[in-house]
Parts: structure tokens; C-alpha cells; sequence
């Protein structure tokens, strides 16, 4: 079986290659799995790129993917998992705060038959604040969506091959990953975990990224 791990990057130098080791040390103690590693990174200004790119010469499981600029926290994660080419697609955040040590676990899931199986968080060691607009998101758009989402979820966990095959079928400019699991997926496990802060570096989630998350949620939900 061959599984593909995404890890989407911005200003990670301080986390990609520890990630990177770490997710080898992982998927060799894994028996009977192949896998790759794709770093899709969002045109980082700091040393993530010149990082990513030796560790790709190192590591021939290592994929990269530059974009040419910032195209956000939403359509560049989704852009990365349409290039993968496991028969199970892991997206796993590159500070820490999805924890590598769930990799099996998920493997194991997705292995009894689950096609989608999320990280959710009991916690967070993040701002009060931010997990107050979070909650208060989930409930409003579950009040006006046709799906419901998955509560303190990110969109992080592993998906079946099925799964990304139709998303690969959509044309939608911003595409919201957590809504078209939701659409798509006929079962969604989810794996809890106490969410810890970010190892290094300076956390890319604020108000100003949910924003554009609920923009991306509304541009993809309005009618033709």
C-alpha cells in the first residue's frame, strides 16, 4: 500500500526538517507501506524553500511543491493533496499542532474501512479568543448549510483516494475542504487529541485567516 503525507508550509524553516525526520521515523516502524512526502510550500519569505529543497535531495520520498505566491491557507493544502498519488492522502499542519504520533492510528482506521478519518481536538493551548470565534462559526454555518460540519476539526486526518478523486471532478475556485469532505465522505471517523501549541515559529492562524475561511465557504456555496 502507498500512502501520500501532505504537509503545507509558510515560514516553517524553524519545523520542516524535524517534521520531516519525524515523519520517516514514523512510517518505518509502519509494515507494508510505502509512502511519500509532499511539502507543498506557499511562498515562504524566510529559509523554508532552500531547506524543503535539500532535504528533497536527500530523501527521494520527499516531493516538492513551490507556489509562486501566497495562495492561502485554504487552496494551497487542497492544491497538494490533488497531486498526491497514494491509495490514502494524510494532511498534516508543518508546526507540530497535529501530532505525528497519529499517523499510525489513522493509517489503522482508514485500514478498517473508514474513507475519511479527521484529527479533532478536545482542546486547545491557543488563544481563548480565537477558539470562542471558531465555536461560534461551526454553529453558524451548521445552521445554514445543507452539511454539517465536523466540530474543531481542521481538516487534518487521512482521506481515502475515492475522496480526493471527487474533489478532483469539481471546478470551484475556493474550494472549502471541510465542507466537501462532508458532502462526500459516506463515513468520517474522527481521532481526538489535546491540540499543543506550535513547536516553533509564529502561528499563521488569527482572525484574519478565518476570514478568508469563511469567505471561502460562502464563494462556494453561492447559488449559480
Amino acid at each position: 500500500m502507498f500512502i501520500s503525507i501532505v504537509t503545507p508550509t509558510y515560514n516553517e524553516e524553524d519545523n520542516i526538517e524535524l517534521l520531516s525526520l519525524k515523519i520517516s521515523s514514523q512510517m518505518k516502524d509502519i509494515k507494508d507501506f510505502n509512502y511519500e512526502h509532499i511539502i507543498i510550500d506557499n511562498a515562504s519569505t524566510d529559509g523554508t524553500q532552500k531547506i524543503v529543497k535539500g532535504l528533497a535531495e536527500k530523501d527521494k520520498r520527499i516531493k516538492v511543491i513551490f507556489n509562486l505566491r501566497n495562495f492561502g491557507q485554504i487552496r494551497s493544502p487542497f492544491y497538494g493533496m490533488l497531486q498526491a498519488n497514494g491509495d490514502a492522502i494524510i494532511l498534516l499542519a508543518s508546526d507540530f499542532q497535529d501530532p505525528i504520533e497519529l499517523i499510525p492510528e489513522l493509517i489503522l482506521k482508514w485500514k478498517m474501512g473508514h474513507e475519511a478519518v479527521m484529527l479533532q481536538r478536545n482542546k486547545s493551548e491557543g488563544s481563548f479568543i480565537l477558539e470562542y470565534i471558531k465555536i461560534f462559526f461551526y454553529k453558524f454555518i451548521n445552521k445554514i448549510s445543507e452539511v454539517n460540519l465536523t466540530k474543531n476539526t481542521t481538516g487534518s486526518g487521512i482521506y481515502d483516494r475515492k475522496i480526493i478523486n471527487r474533489m478532483k471532478s469539481i471546478n470551484e475556485p475556493y474550494p472549502y475542504f471541510r465542507g466537501l469532505v462532508a458532502e462526500f465522505a459516506e463515513n468520517i471517523e474522527l481521532v481526538k487529541f489535546d491540540q499543543p501549541l506550535r513547536f516553533k515559529g509564529k502561528s499563521k492562524n488569527n482572525f484574519y485567516s478565518l476570514a478568508w475561511v469563511n469567505k471561502s465557504f460562502f464563494i462556494g456555496h453561492q447559488n449559480p
